[in-house]
């Protein structure tokens, strides 16, 4: 016979965990992300709380649509815990057809065409039912693309590894850049860049919240004679060809609420990436330290906050130009996205305060057969954002009037977040000089 909590003692035992709706995962990856177990003893007061997080945990494995997590008591401290998951789509099999360019806004500013990939990307995830990862692309258009790759999954207190074996060819590269935007070379026949990398991954995850990784690496880089002579410091010293190790230390500790699209909580990663041992080469040597913070948190009632600061520093003043990225490849101010600031260092803070327009909902699509399509969920949020940043390059181009100086950016936004991991947003954005547009993205960390 069930009773109420308010009748239970102070101290609950977790007797008994029913699971259902796992019809791939197996239960030990489950319970990996369980904050109880059976046996284990809960105060009454963090029931909820351990409840809410271990559901976070396991929405975040990206493993499921939704999870249900009840519980009932048959006597005073006998705890009956009920989770019930949707599982997700685990095979892919996916043509490409893509751009290549930086954002979405750069290829709807140029409209360049022939910088389309198209190819085949296969990924089978949870593979043994054990949150595995198997990936096998390839890709050809403008850029030519070979990735193999397998990733085990994260176990508390066990080391866990991953390999990936990588090719690239494009025939045409960014050889330089002129007012703050990369001038394009296409070589006529063969490439202009062909790249390969043989990566191996070990990590370790000792709770819930903490992660550790090592990775080691094996790069090699070679480009056509025409773009060493267009630009002698893209391999330095007018090279063709780069070859280096490269080991990189991360680690990162996670209270958000959700990896997608957080709400609540705060994510610090820190990395150091120490690249060329003088094996292969003597004129590439580099450390590069890396440092990320964000927090988001509750205002008042449907209004949120979120802060994100990232620093990098390159120790090398003198690195070559494929690797000076400063910010505007994998990292971007709003309202810069057509810039590119190049630079060996930088710093940068977004802020931005949310309004929750249409509070989470769930939809089903009975038309669609398939019961991991069928039942989706979707939220939007409406978004005003102030972002700041600075770029260091030692070697800076007069036409790039962006690096060295204080950046800044402004404006307002659209936030539409749905199931699969997928958050849209389309931003309105002013930046320092004067530069404004409508910008798009897919999976924006803040």
């Amino acid at each position: 016979m069930e009773i109420d909590l308010t009748e239970a003692k102070d101290t609950l035992v977790v007797t008994k965990i029913f699971l259902s709706g796992n019809e791939k995962t197996k239960a030990k990856i489950i319970y990996n992300e369980l904050l109880f177990h059976i046996g284990d003893s809960i105060v009454k007061e963090d029931l909820h709380n351990q409840i809410i997080q271990s559901k976070n945990n396991l929405n975040n494995t990206s493993l499921f649509n939704f999870v249900y997590i009840n519980y009932w008591l048959t006597d005073e401290e006998q705890l009956y815990m009920d989770i019930k998951v949707d599982e997700r789509w685990y095979l892919w099999a996916l043509p490409i057809l893509e751009q290549g360019d930086r954002n979405l806004s750069t290829f709807f500013k140029t409209g360049d065409w022939s910088r389309i990939n198209y190819g085949l990307y296969l990924k089978k995830e949870n593979f043994r039912g054990m949150n595995e990862i198997v990936r096998f692309k390839i890709r050809l258009g403008f850029l030519n693309e070979f990735d193999l790759s397998y990733e085990s999954a994260d176990y508390n207190y066990k080391l866990g590894w991953g390999a990936m074996l990588r090719y690239r060819a494009n025939a045409q590269v960014s050889y330089n850049t002129l007012n703050n935007v990369d001038n394009v070379i296409k070589v006529e026949s063969g490439f202009a860049q062909q790249e390969s990398l043989v990566n191996v991954l070990f990590k370790y995850r000792s709770n819930h919240v903490n992660r550790h990784s090592v990775n080691i690496g094996y790069n090699a880089i070679h480009i056509a004679d025409t773009v060493a002579k267009l630009n002698p410091d893209y391999l330095l010293d007018g090279n063709t060809s780069l070859e280096f190790l490269s080991l990189k230390y991360s680690y990162s500790i996670d209270y958000r609420d959700s990896k997608v699209f957080p709400l609540r909580g705060n994510l610090l990663r820190a990395s150091a990436l120490k690249s060329g041992f003088g094996i292969f080469t003597s004129t590439y040597n580099d450390l590069a330290l890396q440092l990320e913070y964000l927090q988001f948190g509750n205002i008042h009632k449907r209004f949120y906050y979120g802060w994100q600061f990232g620093s990098k520093y390159g120790s090398s003043k003198d690195n070559p130009f494929v690797f000076n990225k400063g910010l505007g490849t994998s990292e971007f101010l709003n309202g810069y996205e057509y810039n590119v600031i190049r630079g060996t260092s930088y710093a940068y803070s977004k802020q931005k305060v949310i309004f929750e327009l249409v509070p989470t909902q769930t939809a089903n699509l009975k038309f669609i057969p398939l019961k991991q399509f069928s039942k989706l969920h979707y939220a939007f949020y409406l978004r005003t954002f102030f972002d700041t940043g600075y770029v260091y390059d030692a070697n800076q181009d007069p036409s790039n009037f962006m690096s060295n100086t204080f950046l800044y950016s402004y404006g307002l936004g659209i936030d539409m977040v749905t199931y699969y991991d997928r958050v849209l947003s389309v931003n309105y954005a002013i930046n320092k000089f004067g530069q404004s547009g409508f910008y798009i993205h897919v999976n924006m960390s803040l």
